[in-house]
């Protein structure tokens, strides 16, 4: 069981506002009916019990009892548990609603990471007297700041709660943050989508329903989805849209006297479902709801305040009942956007990347690169930014995606950059698209920081191979993803020389999602091929997830060696090379499953990095022997270690070409004639007359069907196969080598909590890079790291929160303002030095 990240109490106020059995009974029970205490406690154990099964029930009695007593007269369930929310975690500094900041992490973790934070920072606004609305008539709130010309993209951003804390403000405010690891797609807050979805809902899920419904994933949205709500079907889904939108117009229409005087009010959500067109809203002034061309998160804020208010002065068990079933609409859907405390790992993260859900929205990037700016006017959030895409298959696909990206990004300059350029019609094609932003940025104009500087990376997407079925797999390991690795390549590369001026903008390449499912290796040649067409900088994502701490180091350890990672290229997340051993044995299975060939590369790995170690020397001899035993185990014959790893040294070679040679195909029928591919041939060639005998030990490895049976038999291995402190000079071998290649690793502190085995912020392995102590390990060498939001949408954040959440951890170690602020400004500073931007762009 993983330890709450907030107390038992806001676990249950968050429940209230989101759990599917708490849905159903207000779906089923008239809004006339005021929800019970003694109703939903039911529903509420049911969500909170298997998340807490190790706690003794009357854990959950006294902190039902404790919230069910802060219930003020005519409050009933829900703004109490809002207020039970607001009162553990918010307070009113500068006449600013700001979270507090030893608070900070399980904020995000325990509550953010399950409700949407409007509601709650709407009705913080109210219960603390924020002068952010004026009272209009009798009892319309409207913003103080409101003004009809306002630029629209400024009421579409999300404002984040954070704590108030002086010298982080001032140095953002001063420095700027540079984001050096940001997932484009992904990057969409899911209140954005939210309010899309009920304004359309059909146009909006029916990419969500047809993956979940018939897609190739479709099984694993299915869980997704079985987690979110187990009895959602398409059609109860698209149910719930339409209610959840039909309530909303009656909200809003509550909100700013805009129901007729003494009209009756639905009465269930069962009748909002099931009523026509032409029925439903009678007693509204204005039946349809109220939207504007784009999400308007400002007015959302706005009416769910002018609501609060006025429960508050004339409460209403209606209002209330149908406030709440909105927000049980709504934080079911958030739930298939945002990855729970409840839902740890890669598995589960990579769920949400599937759902189509963030589609719609992210078609036009302009919103995506508003949030990234910030909702200072004159001054970006962050000053550089890199963000990740996925090349595509085919020149055409390719084209498109560029010019939406580009295309999105220079609305934004238009928007916010202070330049006098007139808001005409947007380029029709790529080549006029990049002309206009060589003129932006050749303009003298420009401010520092006022915008922030884009910079693309691709990453290519880790698949798995399918072992079980070799006959639909190919003549070698990975076949299928080698040969769609090099065609994507191919048309990056195309359309790069096609269109030479967005090689100011497509700086670098990267290998992304599961790594479970695709080693190193298998991205090799065409990390080396990019590398020949210009395409120098390079970060490869690594030690993320893994079963075994030796597996996972392997990873990083292949990462950095066969594709040459060095002078300031860079490894995404690197958990296994920080993360405290003693944690992950504390936190892991005594015994783990994984296969046989996993296995031996872990090993291999640990021995490679150990054998020239002082003091490790018996530990070597027993990983040579193990790799050695396992290794006859796979192959059918005795070999000696040696040949094992000049075996796998060469796993980097071009797998088509290799094929080609070991099959005597020779230089015929080639896939591409270009001297970039051709060098791959070469290489191949070379190796096979230098070093024939691990060259055929490589290909058994790759083709022979019984060495990958073999290899992918599932085995057993103990956590413990070596102890804590021989894990951590490990991990300190690696650091070693990291730190001689000049390489950062790229941290993403959100990530890591909700994907590895960290119960929270405090844990994160981080503060042991930045040698914080108590947290650094006696032998740590000094390794450069830089600070990524990776997926904030996904993890309901941006790259200040991480900012935040690491100074909250390192004041909590015990660090004092100027020493916490100095070691992250060094995080923030390497991302600025080391960053891939073109020169134009600096």
């Amino acid at each position: 069981m993983s330890t709450q990240a907030a107390s038992i109490g806001s676990l249950l106020s968050a429940l209230l506002l989101s759990d599917h059995r708490v849905l159903r009974r207000s779906w089923e029970t008239p809004f006339t009916h005021p929800l019970e205490w003694s109703e939903l406690r039911e529903p509420t154990y049911l969500a909170y019990q298997p998340w807490a099964a190790r706690f003794p029930d009357h854990v959950f009695d006294s902190a039902w009892r404790f919230l069910t007593a802060r219930q003020q007269p005519d409050q009933g369930t829900l703004l109490t548990a809002i207020n039970a929310l607001i009162d553990e975690f918010l307070e009113l500094r500068h006449g600013e609603v700001r979270i507090r900041r030893d608070l900070f992490g399980s904020w995000l973790q325990g509550v953010a990471s399950r409700v949407s934070l409007l509601p709650i920072q709407a009705t913080a606004d109210v219960s603390l007297g924020v002068g952010r609305y004026t009272l209009v008539g009798s009892s319309r709130l409207q913003p103080v700041s409101f003004d009809s010309g306002a630029s629209p993209w400024r009421r579409q951003i999300l404002p984040l709660l954070r704590p108030e804390e002086a010298p982080v403000a001032d140095y953002v405010e001063r420095e700027g943050l540079h984001e050096t690891h940001l997932h484009l797609n992904g990057s969409t807050h899911a209140e954005i989508c939210w309010l899309r979805a009920i304004r359309n809902p059909h146009t909006e899920a029916r990419e969500f329903v047809d993956a979940w419904t018939r897609g190739k994933h479709s099984g694993r949205i299915r869980e997704l989805v079985g987690q979110a709500n187990p009895e959602l079907t398409p059609q109860v889904f698209y149910q719930h849209l339409r209610t959840a939108s039909r309530l909303r117009a009656w909200l809003v229409g509550a909100a700013k006297d805009m129901i007729t005087p003494k009209v009756l009010l639905p009465t269930s959500c069962q009748y909002l479902s099931s009523a026509g067109n032409d029925e439903w809203s009678i007693g509204l002034r204005e039946p349809a709801p109220s939207w504007r061309n784009e999400p308007d998160i400002e007015d959302e804020l706005t009416w769910m305040a002018g609501l609060v208010s006025r429960l508050l002065q004339r409460p209403s068990v209606q209002l209330t009942r149908m406030f709440h079933a909105y927000l049980l609409l709504s934080n079911e859907y958030y739930r298939l956007l945002v990855q729970s405390e409840a839902q740890y790992g890669f598995d589960q993260f990579q769920k949400f990347t599937l759902t189509e859900l963030r589609e719609p929205a992210e078609r036009d990037y302009r919103t995506r690169f508003h949030a990234m700016h910030g909702p200072r006017s004159a001054t970006s959030t962050v000053g550089y930014l890199e963000g990740r895409f996925a090349p595509k298959d085919t020149p055409v696909k390719a084209y498109k995606l560029f010019k939406a990206i580009l295309g999105g990004y220079l609305k934004y300059l238009s928007d916010t950059a202070d330049i006098g350029r007139s808001h005409g019609r947007p380029p029709r094609t790529l080549s006029a698209l990049l002309a206009e932003l060589d003129r932006y940025f050749q303009w003298p104009i420009i401010r520092h920081r006022s915008i922030h500087r884009l910079t693309l990376v691709a990453h290519f997407i880790k698949q798995p191979w399918p072992p079980a079925q070799m006959h639909q797999a190919g003549p070698f390991r990975h076949y299928p993803l080698d040969l769609q690795l090099r065609r994507m390549t191919g048309v990056m590369l195309s359309v790069l020389a096609r269109w030479p001026r967005l090689q100011t903008w497509v700086r670098g390449i990267d290998a992304a999602a599961n790594e479970l499912h695709a080693p190193p290796d298998v991205f090799a040649s065409i990390f080396r091929v990019c590398r020949r067409a210009g395409l120098t900088r390079h970060t490869y994502h690594a030690g993320e997830d893994f079963r075994h701490l030796l597996s996972g180091i392997a990873t990083m350890w292949e990462a950095l060696t066969l594709l040459d990672l060095r002078d300031g290229d860079r490894i995404g997340h690197g958990t296994v090379m920080g993360i405290r051993p003693s944690l992950w044995l504390e936190r892991m299975p005594a015994t783990i499953i994984l296969s046989r060939g996993e296995w031996m590369l872990g090993v291999l790995a640990a021995w490679q990095l150990l054998r020239d170690r002082p003091g490790t020397q018996a530990c070597a001899f027993r990983l040579q022997r193990e790799l050695e035993e396992v290794a006859e185990q796979i192959f059918g014959r005795s070999l000696a270690a040696r040949d094992v790893e000049r075996a796998m040294a060469l796993r980097g070679l071009s797998r088509y070409d290799l094929m080609r040679q070991q099959t005597g195909e020779g230089n015929s029928h080639h896939m591409s004639l270009s001297e970039l591919w051709r060098e791959e041939t070469e290489l191949v060639w070379s190796a096979c007359q230098s070093q024939p005998q691990p060259v055929g030990l490589l290909w058994r490895w790759l083709s022979d069907e019984s060495v990958q049976a073999c290899s992918d038999e599932l085995i057993a291995k103990e956590a413990h196969f070596l102890d804590a402190p021989t894990y951590v000079q490990l991990q300190q071998a690696l650091m070693q080598h990291v730190a001689d290649r000049g390489v950062l690793i790229e941290t993403m502190p959100s990530s890591n909590v909700r994907i590895s085995q960290y119960h929270n912020i405090d844990e994160h392995h981080s503060l042991r890079w930045m040698r914080v102590p108590g947290y650094v390990e006696e032998g740590d060498p000094e390794i450069m790291v830089c600070l990524g939001s990776d997926d904030p949408g996904i993890f309901a954040g941006d790259l200040e929160t991480e900012f935040y959440l690491l100074y909250g951890a390192l004041r909590r170690a015990g660090l004092g303002d100027s020493e916490a602020l100095g070691r992250l400004s060094v995080l923030n500073e390497r991302g600025r030095t080391y960053r891939f931007h073109h020169p134009m762009l600096a």
